[in-house]
């Protein structure tokens, strides 16, 4: 009888241990694109293998940047006019905290251990560094006039920010939290994207029509033309397109990388800011202010596959795709 109960407080055992490890294969598969709408206050959830919106979660005011976690299945929207911080648990796609913030927040970047969120402070010029644990301490540093786009170098040691009225981008050690470098670009660069090696960095100048394609190691750059007032960029998995919007022709410029130029234009929704590569489904997402939808394009083809229905005065300012934990975007 003793032996039969140890038999049995076995099995109970392996069936505990296997359902927590379902529990978090489940976790780390969930692929999910979070888009901010700023006109309306939310961020629209699309499941990119039903091609369709399935939730949409009330945040704070003016919601424009966002960045997510595959590691911590969180998702951080910067609010601007409420000056805060939404944290949306990607598990459950509702709000489980809410950070209140200095200044007017608009990019966001985490750090390749997910254990510090940037965050660029607009109207104060500054660049915030908070803790994704529940103490949220924050470390503050001066950077250029009207910081917008943020990206981390892959081995966390660099963080790039795009000064929109300084013309430039400073380069912080994220260790001392210091300005170490500046590199000039074009006219109000904005959006910024760096290659998943961390060899090139993209800075999408918006009053030139161009976009500048650095190299980290030696700050040497090369400009390329694209469309009309570009916004935003991202770079393909491989590192051998970039993607831009522009929002003012309403189309997204297709940059090869080994041959320096456009190679295509596809015409997407109004006013295309946000954009970001899906290594899941080979897709390009692209945010819509002016349709308020999402333009998903097929990379394989560089043609409109369709469009999702949003928010108002969509913006997804950020990396909006959560795919698979250990999928490299």
């Amino acid at each position: 009888m003793h032996n039969k109960r140890k038999i049995i407080q076995l099995i109970l055992l392996l069936a505990l241990s296997s359902s927590d490890v379902f529990a978090e294969e489940s976790m780390q598969n969930k692929h999910l694109a979070y888009v901010t709408n700023q006109g309306d206050n939310t961020v629209s959830v699309i499941d990119p293998s039903l091609g369709r919106l399935i939730k949409t979660i009330v945040v704070g005011k003016s919601p424009v940047g966002v960045v997510v976690s595959a590691k911590l299945q969180r998702v951080y929207v910067s609010n601007v006019d409420s000056q805060d911080i939404s944290v949306i648990d990607a598990q459950s796609n509702t709000v489980i905290d809410t950070m209140k913030v200095k200044g007017s927040p608009v990019g966001l970047a985490l750090s390749p251990d997910n254990k510090t969120l940037y965050v660029a402070n607009w109207f104060d010029n500054q660049l915030l560094a908070i803790s994704t644990n529940q103490q949220h301490q924050t470390r503050e540093t001066s950077v250029g006039e009207a910081p917008a786009g943020l990206v981390v170098h892959p081995n966390g040691k660099w963080l790039y920010v795009a000064n929109r009225d300084s013309n430039d981008i400073a380069v912080i050690d994220t260790s001392s939290f210091s300005v170490k470098k500046r590199v000039a670009v074009g006219k109000h660069p904005y959006g910024i994207s760096m290659s998943s090696s961390g060899k090139l960095l993209a800075s999408v100048n918006v009053k030139e029509n161009s976009v500048s394609l650095i190299d980290t190691k030696t700050s040497t750059q090369l400009k390329i033309k694209v469309g009309f007032h570009p916004y935003c960029a991202v770079f393909s998995p491989n590192e051998d397109m970039l993607y831009v919007s522009n929002t003012q022709d309403d189309s997204v410029s297709v940059i090869d990388i080994k041959e320096q130029k456009v190679v295509a234009t596809i015409d997407v929704g109004s006013t295309p800011e946000g954009i970001d590569f899906d290594p899941y489904t080979q897709y390009v997402y692209v945010a819509n202010w002016g349709s308020n939808n999402v333009s998903v394009i097929n990379a394989k083809t560089n043609t409109l596959l369709t469009t999702i229905k949003t928010g108002a005065k969509s913006r997804a300012f950020g990396p909006f795709i959560l795919t698979p934990l250990g999928l490299s975007k």
